[in-house]
């Protein structure tokens, strides 16, 4: 299918690759001295997130429910109407928001419409949630299911906390408040405690307190919380759905910084702080004080670290690959959070990539890239997990399907072309759908945003050649993100094709950057999947990826096309 054209004033699929790299080494120079600028004497990058019309509706309805902090409830009002006049999000959040507010709306044909189109392991939970909220809202019947669809084990923290609530919600909504368990309400206890939201975590905090209402025994102790959702309103008067992404920013940032020539002197004191963040089980959650693991921000630090400082965080980088084996599948596959939870392709190829420098975990390496050209769609596309766009799930696979070991070596044997031919067919893929102002949006009928189209330049980037035509020698490094990223020439249709791409994709990013040298993007990250929720900082840190990958060899000169 072809992509939707999005016409800009510039016309970069005519910019020769050569031509375009100067003017993007213009752009990386300027976008890495606003990101290292950002880091704080912590060595951490802070990465807020925006509010959400879904925590900040929730957030209203306690409060009003309870009569409490009417000066928030106020604010929450007026961020609400004026959100879903100005910028409407999808169509269960506006039926959550309108319901709150007492305007009549079709609740499950916001459902279905708000999940049209998720074709996801998870799409029956997600029903069963959205389904749920609303109906605690008084805007739908409950769903008829039996209890044991509201268990959430094993699964992550948070999830087991939402899915009490809602259990606890339905019983009550149904008249069946006998089927609520002393171990359901203790679920929701850490609920109860003050300062920030537990696990940093705003959706999960604010359905256990709506779920706490109905008990006679904790909903005293409600009084104090409130003050304290109350004070976490942001300044647009919304609540965001967590309170930012601090851990995963700065491991990305510091990775990007430390691809620069020169990598600034804030990439030591990032990787400090990061070492200083571990869980108890080796891995690292998504922000400071968060104590649930997972693979995804796990894999980005031990990429970081073990590109910034091999030695002086060995422990840590040991550590972490031990978080990673724990969690590992019998599949082969990787899953976000906890073992025997459905493995997804592109946690599984960041593994496969952040565990490929150490040639002890080969074996693990090549299963888990076995298990994503099992997985790979027949457009050369993958599940696309956390992220809502197409792309994301492309660059993890490709580094990963392209990845060599620290010393050089093939881990797939024989495999290799198989490898390699699920590699370019996922480049093929972007440059096919490649729109004609040279980006891409979440999907080939939506505008081209930086943040998509910086995550397709990563995968291209390790297929584009050098001057002479051949496999850039940075491929053959230890380079932890892609080291080795070199395709298999035998099976790569058109490398100078993918550097052409390639070449468009920059002049795209180029003509956004802002004067400032940063960059503002549609969100892409999901969470509970399939909704958008916003950190405004992962722009700028992707596109410097991105550019730092692309600039690390020059490409062909006009002449040698």
């Amino acid at each position: 299918m072809t992509a939707t054209p999005t016409p800009t004033a510039t016309a970069p699929q005519a910019t020769a690759p050569a031509e375009v790299i100067p003017a993007a080494l213009r752009c990386r120079t300027l976008l890495a001295r606003k990101v290292a600028a950002g880091v704080g004497p912590e060595g951490l990058l802070p990465a807020p997130c925006e509010s959400r019309v879904l925590e900040s509706a929730l957030a209203l309805a306690l409060l009003t429910a309870e009569r409490a902090e009417e000066d928030a409830a106020a604010r929450l009002t007026a961020y609400l109407r004026t959100t879903l006049r100005t910028s409407p999000p999808d169509p269960f959040q506006r039926a959550v928001a309108r319901a709150v507010l007492g305007r009549d709306g079709d609740a499950g044909a916001a459902l279905d419409a708000g999940l049209d189109g998720f074709d996801h392991f998870t799409a029956g939970r997600k029903r069963l949630m959205f389904g749920t909220v609303l109906a605690a809202l008084g805007a739908a019947p409950f769903p008829d299911v039996p209890w044991e669809a509201y268990e959430a084990r094993p699964q992550q923290s948070w999830l087991h906390m939402e899915m009490k609530a809602l259990k606890v919600l339905a019983a009550h909504g149904t008249g069946r408040a006998e089927v609520v368990r002393d171990e359901d309400w203790d679920a929701l206890l850490p609920a109860l405690a003050p300062g920030p939201a537990w696990e940093r975590n705003n959706l999960a905090q604010l359905l256990a307190l709506l779920a706490l209402r109905h008990s006679p025994r904790h909903r005293p102790a409600l009084g104090d919380v409130l003050k304290h959702v109350a004070d976490r309103l942001r300044p647009d008067g919304g609540v965001p759905f967590i309170d930012g992404m601090t851990v995963f920013t700065t491991a990305a940032a510091g990775l990007a910084l430390s691809l620069l020539p020169a990598p600034p002197p804030c990439v030591t004191p990032m990787a400090d702080a990061l070492a200083l963040r571990r869980n108890p089980d080796g891995g690292y959650g998504f922000h400071s004080g968060v104590a649930q693991s997972d693979v995804d921000d796990t894999c980005y630090v031990l990429e970081f670290l073990r590109r910034a400082a091999p030695v002086r965080h060995r422990a840590a980088i040991a550590e972490a690959e031990r978080y990673l084996l724990d969690v590992r599948n019998p599949d082969g596959g990787f899953p976000t959070f906890a073992r025997g939870t459905s493995s997804e392709i592109a946690m599984t190829a960041a593994a496969a990539s952040a565990l490929a420098p150490n040639p002890d975990r080969r074996d693990v390496v090549a299963q888990a890239v076995r298990y994503v050209v099992r997985n790979q769609r027949p457009d050369g596309t993958f599940e696309r997990s956390w992220s809502r766009n197409a792309t994301n799930a492309v660059f993890r696979a490709v580094l990963a399907l392209n990845g060599v070991d620290a010393r050089g070596e093939d881990p797939y044997g024989r495999e290799r072309g198989a490898q390699a031919r699920a590699a370019e067919r996922a480049l093929g893929h972007l440059a096919a759908t490649q729109h004609a102002d040279g980006g891409w949006g979440h999907a080939e009928t939506e505008p081209s945003d930086p943040i998509s189209t910086a995550y397709a330049v990563i995968a291209l980037a390790s297929a584009a050649p050098s001057r002479n035509g051949t496999t850039p020698a940075r491929a053959r490094t230890t380079d932890p993100l892609h080291a080795g990223t070199t395709p298999d020439r035998a099976h790569a249709t058109d490398p100078l094709h993918h550097s052409t791409t390639l070449a468009r994709a920059l002049a795209y990013l180029i003509a956004r950057q802002r004067p400032d040298g940063g960059y503002r993007s549609r969100p892409d990250q999901a969470g509970p999947r399939p909704l958008l929720y916003d950190v405004p900082a992962l722009a700028d840190v992707f596109v410097l990826l991105a550019l730092s990958h692309a600039t690390r060899f020059p490409g062909p000169r006009a002449g040698d096309r």
